[in-house]
This record gives C-alpha cells, structure tokens and sequence, in this order.
C-alpha cells in the first residue's frame, strides 16, 4: 500500500498545466477507490470533493480526533491555522507509517520532506506507464466487453442526460432490472471512501433504496419521459424536482413544459402529490415556466386538501408577493377558497390581499369572498381580509360599501390587526359615502378607549370624517371624544380636536362642557391640539380663564396658536 498525495492546479487535469501533462483525475479516483492505496488532497482542497478523497481537514481530524487545532473559519470560509505543505506531508507520515512508499506529486518541489519521493505531474505519469513506481495505471478501455462501466465517470455522464433510468446490474450472483431514480446520499465528510464508487437508486413505484457498486452495473440508460408509463410517471416528477433543487440549469425547459401540460390535461391520470410538488418547485424557481406551474397548481388542488395543498397555495402567495400579476387569471379560484372555512382559506385569502395591494381592481368580484374571509375564526385569515377590502376601498370605496356590517364586525375583533385595518376600510367609505357610515357611530365609540393606539387613533379620526355631514350625531359622544384629549399618543389627541371642532357646530353646549379638558389642553406638547382647542374655546363661547389664553397669546411659541388664542380672547370679551 502507498499512500499517494496530491495537489490538484497545474497537477491533476481538472486544472491542467498550460503546457505540461497533468495526471488524469480518473487515475485518482481508481487508486483511491479501487486500488489498496491512501490517496489524499494536500494542495487545493476542491481535489477532496472533484475525486472523493479525504484532504487536509481529514487528516487532522484522524491525528488529534477533532480538528481543534485548525480553529474557526473566517467570513472567507478560512480556518484561523492551516499546517504547511510540508507539515501536511508528515501528518500523512505519521497516520500510516507501515505504508510500502510515500509519493507526493505537485508542481512545488517537494523532495526535502524527508521519507518523500516528489514528482511533478508529468513526470510521474510517464513514470506510471514504464512501470516504474509501485502504482499502476487503470485498464483504459471505456466499456468493458462484458458489458458495465470501466469508470464512474461513465455513469455520471449517464445520470447526468435523464431522469428516470432502466438498470441491470448484479447482486448475489443474480441479474436484475429496476426502473429507477438516481439520488446522492448524504455523506459524512469524516468518512473515508474505500473500494470502487457506488451510486445510489430508488426504484419506481415502490420507494426502495439500494446501492449498486461500480463492477455490477452492467447496464444502465435514461428512459424518455413520455415512453413511461403511467404508474411510473411519479418517479419523474420527483426526480425533476430534486434536480430543480440542486441544479436549476440541468433540467432540460421543454421537458418540465411537457410535464406540467400533461399534469393540467390530465391531472387524474398522473401521480397528483408528485406533479403538485414539481409545480410548486416550478412556480418558485422557474421564471419562464411560472405561470404554467401556477396553472398546474391550481388545477391539481384536491378537492379535501391536505397539508401538502396548503403548502402548494402558500407558494403561490410567496410567489406572488413578488409579481402579484402571476395570479391576475386565477382570482375565481382563491374567491372560492378563500369563502370557504378549509385548510385553503387562509393562503387564499394572503394571494388575495396580495393582488388587492398591488392592483385592488383585479379582485374587485372577489369582494363576497373576502367578506367571508373576514368572519373566519383564525385572526391571520381575517387580518388579511380586511386588510384586502380596505386596499379595496380607497379607490373603489362603492364596492366594499356591502361589507360594512362585517368591517364593524372586524372593528370589534380583539385583533390589533383586524381592528386597525377594518376602521382604515370603513374611514375611506366613509369620507365618501358618510350616509353608509353612519349606523356605526356607535361602535366607533366603543373602541375609542382600545388598548391599541393604532385603534384609538383611526377611531376618533373616523369620528372626525363622519363629523363633516354628521355633525349632530358625532356630538352626542362629545364627552368620549374629549377624553381622548388626554390620550397618551398625540395623534389620538390631534384627531379628538378635528372631531370635536368639526362636530362642535351642532351642539357648542356640549363643546362647554368639557371645559376642564380644553382649559388642560391648552398646554397640550402638540401645536395643533393647541391651536384647535383655541378655535373650539372660541366657537363655542368656553368659559376658560381669560389669563390662561393671554398666556397663550404671549408666550407660545407657535405663530398660528399665539393668533388663535388671540382670536378666542375677542370671542369671549
């Protein structure tokens, strides 16, 4: 046994030397897998990965137990200590010290490292095939004559044109022939590779795994996607779709159109969970594919969805959270589930809030819908509704004006979410169609102490909006209004003033009445709560001390309230 080292650029021909020969990366390969030798990566560390072989880390890891010694990587994927080449070569020395020979072949010299012989990689293959070392060169014939693969590079190329493949290959003594889906298994890196390689399959149908080594494969070919028969279409489905995962330009366009077409022609004849699944790979990494996949999606929703239906929907909402228009043609079908208390409900109504935010005209038949959405039991579900219908209605306010007795519903939930955007939804129907807006004065009020400040704020600002063609229905609630003068959050104080300044017309006794509160609320820290309370005190004849109003005419510093104190002042004297 030898142990056989090299570096990789300008040494293996992975990355051939510009003008010298390069030990080809098969050579490496049979003598580490098929031969008795230790062969080990000891320059560029792509060799452990490009020939299957244990490298520098390894090596470590085998001396100490644990690679400690290397410390941690850097954001470059650097380790903070990396031994020498010559620290590396003795670390080999010493991990198998009964070895017959110890051969380094790199473009460095390296014939100093003691118990070394050093090669450059031309030399050493010439070297190889005289005969001349105690390693010899692998057969070179590319098939042998009774039938199989001499290398493993064969078989890659093979895996590498299909999908779904027909082996025959040996085991114990027998011969048998599999359809079959290849799979790469997940390998510790600690783990040396020992023998000839072996390659993964999965046979169609029934899910069984096994291994095949190199010397039993005898035969081994892709099988076209439209020669498989139905039972087995599954297996390609899944197949495509793992290769979409790892290599999105392997998988040949035309075929994955072909799959999802047949998916959506007949979706009765085809392995449902398997095409559901490539659709939903399709619609998240396939650009030029994507509105084929979501064709296919939706036409293979089961009717009693499962998780994996869920999931398939909540693909296209995060699809669509980057091109909405994407499911500009299926709104009838998420109107349909989004109306319906199902596992569907909640994605479809997230893909509808998501089209009413980018384009509320392309949902607006989806308003029944989403008014159903909005009474469902879970808070995500209705939030997205009522957000969805208040999208809606800051430009087509006439068509939510249907949904106004659930919004008051919305209003009441106990959702921060719910509660803000179903008082946003009712405000702009409101401030065009306050007649509409008026049974839900009553509701209004009854939020205005919300523990949300978002709550409190539109509440008393809706007040506000229903006050300019109410006015007289708003003042009955003056009392409620004006205590948000008080409020912690400022834009709740600044809506109580527009509302109760707006509303104060119709009643300005009630206005005098909450003359403790407009006296307080002259110091108020916001100007405009200032500068409208001024106004109020004024309008409505409040007897507020006449000193605290100079006060505020002298010594504000806000021009406009310093003039609307003034201008209360020759109200009231």
């Amino acid at each position: 046994m030898y142990v056989l080292a090299f570096d990789r650029d300008w040494t293996v021909d992975v990355s051939p030397h510009p003008r010298q020969e390069t030990v080809p990366i098969e050579w490496v390969r049979y003598w580490a897998h098929e031969a008795d030798h230790e062969v080990w990566a000891i320059g560029n560390q792509d060799l452990v990965e490009e020939a299957e072989i244990p490298g520098t880390v390894e090596s470590i890891r085998r001396r100490d137990g644990h690679i400690d010694a290397l410390g941690e990587k850097n954001e470059y994927g650097r380790y903070a200590w990396w031994p020498e080449r010559e620290e590396r070569l003795r670390i080999l020395a010493e991990l198998f010290p009964d070895a017959d020979g110890y051969v380094v072949v790199d473009d460095l010299d390296l014939s100093h490292v003691k118990g070394w012989d050093h090669y450059h990689a031309w030399d050493f293959v010439e070297h190889v095939r005289q005969g001349e070392l105690g390693v010899s060169a692998p057969p070179s014939t590319d098939l042998s004559p009774d039938g199989g693969f001499e290398s493993g590079d064969a078989v890659r190329d093979v895996l590498a044109d299909g999908y779904v493949f027909e082996l025959t290959h040996r085991t114990n003594g027998e011969q048998k022939t599999h359809l079959v889906t290849h799979f790469e298994p997940d390998r510790p890196s600690m783990t040396p590779l020992k023998g000839p390689p072996a390659f993964w399959f999965e046979t169609a149908g029934n899910d069984e795994r096994f291994s095949v080594r190199l010397p039993e494969i005898e035969r081994l070919h892709p099988v076209p996607y439209d020669r498989l028969a139905e039972p087995f279409s599954g297996a390609a489905f899944a197949a495509v779709r793992e290769q979409l995962q790892d290599d999105l330009s392997s998988v040949d366009e035309d075929t994955l159109r072909t799959m999802l077409s047949d998916a959506v022609a007949d979706s009765t004849s085809v392995d449902r969970r398997a095409a559901l699944r490539l659709a939903m790979i399709a619609v998240e990494h396939c650009d030029d594919v994507r509105a084929l996949a979501v064709d296919t999606t939706f036409a293979l929703l089961a009717d009693e969805p499962s998780a994996l239906d869920r999931a398939a929907l909540q693909a296209l909402h995060e699809a669509a959270t980057d091109d909405p228009a994407v499911l500009n043609g299926h709104v009838g079908d998420l109107a349909a589930y989004a109306s319906e208390d199902s596992m569907y409900q909640a994605a479809a109504t997230h893909c509808l809030m998501e089209l009413a935010e980018a384009d509320p005209a392309s949902v607006l038949d989806a308003v029944p819908a989403l008014e159903a959405a909005a009474t469902a039991e879970t808070d995500a579900t209705q939030s997205y509704a009522v957000y969805a219908l208040s999208c809606i209605a800051e430009t087509y306010p006439e068509e939510v004006m249907p949904a106004i007795d659930t919004l008051i519903e919305a209003m009441q939930s106990e959702g921060e979410t719910a509660q803000t955007n179903a008082l946003a939804a009712l405000g702009k129907i409101a401030s065009n169609y306050p007649d509409a807006a008026e049974p839900i004065v009553d509701e209004l009020v009854a939020v205005l102490d919300a523990d949300a400040k978002r709550v409190r704020n539109n509440a008393v600002g809706l007040l506000g909006d229903l006050a300019q063609e109410h006015p007289a229905v708003v003042i009955e609630y003056a009392d409620q209004i004006a205590a948000r003068l008080e409020d912690t959050n400022i834009q709740a104080r600044v809506n109580a003033s527009i509302a109760l300044q707006r509303a104060g017309e119709a009643d300005p006794a009630a206005i005098r009445a909450q003359q403790e509160r407009l006296t307080a609320a002259l110091q108020d820290p916001s100007p405009d709560v200032r500068a409208n309370v001024c106004t109020l005190i004024g309008n409505a004849n409040v007897s507020v001390p006449i000193e605290d109003l100079e006060d505020v005419r002298e010594n504000d510093l806000d021009e406009t309230v310093r003039d609307r104190a003034g201008w209360a002042i020759s109200r009231l004297r």
